[in-house]
């Protein structure tokens, strides 16, 4: 008799048995029995777009399961390279996997949509995104189960994940970020505009230029705040830290706030 979900199983078990899976395996519980096969099917599918965009205007990436990668390239113009990825038992059905799965598109001159869409069969689907963009575009990033990293942009930058990292670097323009487990960086080559980070579970990391002209307002629970190359107040509390200064005279509002974690902020 197969286990149902509501037979509680040895926590060592289910311990291995997560491992297992990160690794690439499937795992099946038959009659007390654990038996453990190697995904050896493999199926990949390279998907290529460009897009006339105007000055300013606005690109989405929603992806599932995989990372993006948004760096800035020429005005006028987005480049798109998506990699979609299936692993199975076998390679046949691996290609089954990736034969549901697509990437649903939505384009404007003005907005421009990419949605990775599961197929029935979903189980080992990776999609990977690369995507080159006008410096001044407005980006939006969604992502699970997948890193995000951005580099170079001025416009607007948002950036959603759960269960992976995000890591924005050299950004002018305004920040919105949260995420769910896991690491948060963000490295502004110039803060011009807001900036809002947020994080449960992982710590958070911010570097700015240390003649910065901002208010900063600063909240960790469970982690801590530490500030090196700005002159700032000093936290209050403990379990509970809270930090506001204005930063050089003061300027755009910097909200950072983790729960579970900690938060370093460096002048630079």
């Amino acid at each position: 008799m197969q286990h149902s979900a509501l037979c509680p199983l040895p926590m060592a078990l289910l311990a291995g048995m997560s491992i297992l899976a990160s690794q690439g395996c499937d795992v099946t519980i038959k009659d007390g029995d654990v038996s453990v096969n190697q995904l050896h099917g493999r199926a990949t599918q390279e998907w290529n777009r460009q897009y006339p965009l105007v000055p300013g205007g606005r690109i989405e990436v929603i992806n599932l399961s995989g990372p993006i990668e948004v760096s800035a390239g020429p005005a006028g113009s987005v480049s798109v390279t998506a990699v979609l990825s299936a692993r199975s038992m076998t390679d046949d059905r691996a290609k089954e996997v990736l034969s549901g799965a697509r990437i649903e598109e939505s384009a404007t001159p003005e907005h421009i949509t990419l949605t990775t869409v599961r197929g029935t069969r979903s189980g080992g689907l990776q999609v990977s995104y690369k995507v080159v963009v006008p410096a001044d575009a407005r980006v939006e990033m969604t992502a699970t189960d997948g890193t995000i990293k951005a580099d170079g942009l001025g416009g607007h930058v948002k950036a959603m994940a759960a269960n992976g990292a995000v890591e924005l670097t050299g950004l002018r323009g305004s920040v919105d970020a949260a995420l769910v487990n896991g690491p948060l960086s963000v490295k502004m080559a110039e803060v011009t505009a807001r900036i809002r980070l947020e994080s449960t579970n992982g710590r958070i990391a911010l570097e700015i230029p240390k003649d910065t002209r901002a208010n900063l307002v600063a909240r960790s629970v469970n982690g801590g705040i530490n500030v090196t190359g700005l002159t700032t107040q000093s936290t209050s509390g403990r379990r509970i830290q809270n930090l506001e200064s204005v930063l050089n005279g003061g300027g755009p509002e910097i909200d950072v706030r983790v729960t579970n974690g900690r938060v370093a902020i460096e002048g630079k």
